[in-house]
Order: structure tokens, then C-alpha cells, then sequence
């Protein structure tokens, strides 16, 4: 049985989504990428219908997505375009989330300016193309998915990150260094990690 996890993205954003499946197939990890699948009418049924046959839905936060939000402030087109995309991401989120499947929310080294209601793991880097170690670690990750397991796997202690402003917990799986300032994915205020965070200790 061909494992599947859930890309929810922008096409926009076409350099970190090609690098994310390009990790996944080397791995052998089947990604639903809706602009290259059949969408059958209505919409949302078929979204729902593969993230009901995925392991996993990663949220690929990109500069063009960023840029969206940015922009919805300059027109009212823009502001359109970003509202649909939007309800899009909050209704993929909650297929997810009634699932009770993985939500990963993994940034492109851009900073998260739109609230995700519910996620359970948090990457800040995002998939570096020239960093062996962020190509060893999402394969690894896409490893586990593709051998039936889900996050966390068991192997490292879980590195839990609890947002003292509206108490959303989840993984996180960055290195910071001290005196880090990191917006929180579900409220986007600003979480202080005065000692860093060390994912190897």
C-alpha cells in the first residue's frame, strides 16, 4: 500500500514545494499536490477525500503565501485572493485535525504572519536545498511516515513547545540560539526563548 501525506500550499510558492516532494520520492512517499492531480467537482470532496488517505498534512509556508497576506492590504483583489486562500488552509487544518492525523506547519526561512488554528509539529528553517542535515532530517521524517508510523517517533526525546500567550503546545524542530524571538503559529505572538532551544540535548 502506497503511503500518501498532504501537501496544503500555494503553487506560488513552487521552490519549496518541488524541494518538499522531491525529498518525499526519494523516499518513496506519495505527496498530494493539487495542481498536479485531478480535482473532481466539488472542490472541498476531494480535498477531504485525500486527506482522508493521508498519513500527514504539511503546510508549506512560503514567501509567495507570506506575501499573500502581506498584500491583502493593498487591494481589494488582493484581499480576496488571500481570503480564499485562507479558508482553504483553515478548512485542510480541520479535515486534518477531526482526522487526528499530523499537522506540520513548516516555514520556507520566511516568519508566519496568519494564524493556523491547530498544528502538532513547528519547523521555523524550513527545507534548506544546500543544508545536508534539514535534507537528512525531513527524509528521515518522511522515512517513519512511510513505514506506518506518525509523530512522535520514539527515537529522541519530544521536544515540546507550549506558546504562553494561548497555550497551543506542539514539536518544535528547530535549533534556535538564545534571546530567539518566534512567532507562535496558532496566535502569532512573539515566544521568547531566552536559553534557545537545542534539539540535540
Amino acid at each position: 500500500m502506497v503511503v500518501q501525506v498532504f501537501m496544503s500550499h500555494t503553487k506560488l510558492d513552487k521552490e519549496c514545494c518541488d524541494r518538499f516532494d522531491s525529498a518525499a520520492a526519494r523516499v518513496g512517499l506519495k505527496v498530494f499536490r493539487s495542481e498536479f492531480e485531478t480535482i473532481q467537482s466539488p472542490a472541498w470532496k476531494t480535498v477531504k477525500d485525500e486527506i482522508n488517505k493521508s498519513s500527514a498534512l504539511f503546510l508549506l509556508v512560503g514567501k509567495e503565501l507570506v506575501n499573500a497576506q502581506t498584500l491583502s492590504d493593498s487591494s481589494q483583489k488582493a484581499r480576496d485572493d488571500w481570503k480564499h486562500t485562507q479558508n482553504w488552509i483553515a478548512y485542510e487544518v480541520g479535515v486534518a485535525c477531526q482526522r487526528d492525523i499530523d499537522v506540520w506547519v513548516i516555514c520556507d526561512s520566511v516568519t508566519i504572519n496568519f494564524p493556523v488554528p491547530y498544528l502538532n509539529n513547528y519547523d521555523v528553517w524550513g527545507i534548506q536545498p544546500d543544508f545536508k542535515p534539514s535534507l537528512d532530517w525531513i527524509r528521515g521524517v518522511f522515512t517513519e511516515y512511510n513505514e506506518g508510523r506518525n509523530y512522535p517517533f520514539g527515537r529522541n526525546p519530544t521536544k515540546m513547545c507550549t506558546c504562553p500567550h494561548c497555550g497551543a503546545s506542539f514539536n518544535l524542530h528547530s535549533n534556535l540560539p538564545e534571546n530567539s524571538k518566534v512567532p507562535c503559529p496558532t496566535c502569532l505572538g512573539v515566544m521568547l526563548f531566552k536559553n534557545g532551544f537545542n534539539l540535540a540535548t
